[in-house]
């Protein structure tokens, strides 16, 4: 049990507990436990001591579908070289591709950027106006709440995997295609007796990760669960390669790439290629490939 090695099987066990309903003292037992179980055995992240909303957007990005203990040093990495929303804005697009190898899902990285750019125009942070921070790239109902939650501890409905695992597990335990909807209206109902709702949804995750360990995935029963493709030989493994080899190791023609991607097709590779040049990736001048920098 990596993430709780202080729990025991038998202490973990004790944490099964049995469904609960949406009646206010059920509701009320369920916060309870939560945070009683948060207070003993709550994990530790630097993003967690902040209310900084880069810091807060930083970790959120890179916390999509990425594990924490992956996500741990380079939170730390891009801080240190890259600590404000003005430096990242100005941030080399070939270096900060480089250093967020190891991440996956390059397009976040870029979104990111376009993101720090765009808080020059409120100051070089994110203001708390929900509009304003849902018109950030890449930024969605998620990230939106997290922000409003973390850094200004705004009533927010942040529902993530982990969350959703919780709510699936304690109050919907024999109900198939659970829509959303109703886990945002049960979190609406939960938050009415919360106080501190940065410590409320950290505890909530913490014990969705709890129940990872320990149940199968309750996650399967929500009507928007859908399985992750297949990652090796896909071209989502395709434009990684390319991004990390033109980083890495500089521009290279279309035939350099194809040798050193030779367990690729050369279509496929044309085929990304053109991708990564449309989504601002790629520069292609004179057949030759690099990343811009602009």
């Amino acid at each position: 049990m990596t993430s709780f090695p202080q729990l025991s099987a038998e202490e973990a066990s004790s944490y099964l507990w049995p469904p609960f309903t949406v009646d206010p003292a059920s509701l009320q037992d369920f916060r309870t436990r939560i945070l009683n179980f948060y207070a003993r055995y709550g994990r530790k992240f630097a993003w967690r001591e902040t209310n900084d909303p880069y810091h807060i957007l930083l970790s959120e990005v890179m916390l999509q579908q990425t594990q924490t203990n992956r996500v741990a040093p380079k939170y730390a990495l891009f801080l240190s070289l890259w600590p404000t929303f003005r430096d990242l804005a100005g941030a080399p697009l070939d270096e900060l591709l480089f250093h967020w190898k190891g991440l996956g899902y390059n397009r976040r990285a870029l979104n990111l950027r376009k993101s720090a750019k765009m808080t020059e125009a409120w100051g070089w942070t994110i203001p708390s106006d929900p509009e304003l921070i849902a018109s950030l790239p890449g930024v969605g109902k998620s990230t939106s709440a997290a922000i409003l939650a973390f850094s200004y501890q705004k009533q927010a409905i942040y529902l993530e995997t982990n969350i959703r695992r919780v709510l699936l597990t304690c109050f919907f335990s024999d109900r198939e295609q659970v829509k959303d909807k109703e886990l945002e209206s049960l979190l609406a109902l939960l938050l009415e007796g919360v106080d501190d709702y940065r410590q409320w949804y950290y505890a909530l995750m913490d014990y969705g990760v709890l129940l990872k360990q320990l149940l199968p995935n309750a996650n399967v029963r929500s009507a928007h669960y859908a399985k992750q493709g297949r990652f090796e030989q896909s071209n989502r493994q395709l434009r990684g390669q390319i991004i990390h080899l033109l980083s890495d190791t500089g521009a290279k023609s279309s035939d350099e790439l194809m040798r050193i991607l030779a367990h690729f097709t050369g279509e496929r590779i044309e085929y990304c290629l053109s991708q990564l040049c449309t989504e601002g990736f790629v520069q292609e001048t004179d057949g030759v490939y690099r990343i811009p920098r602009e």
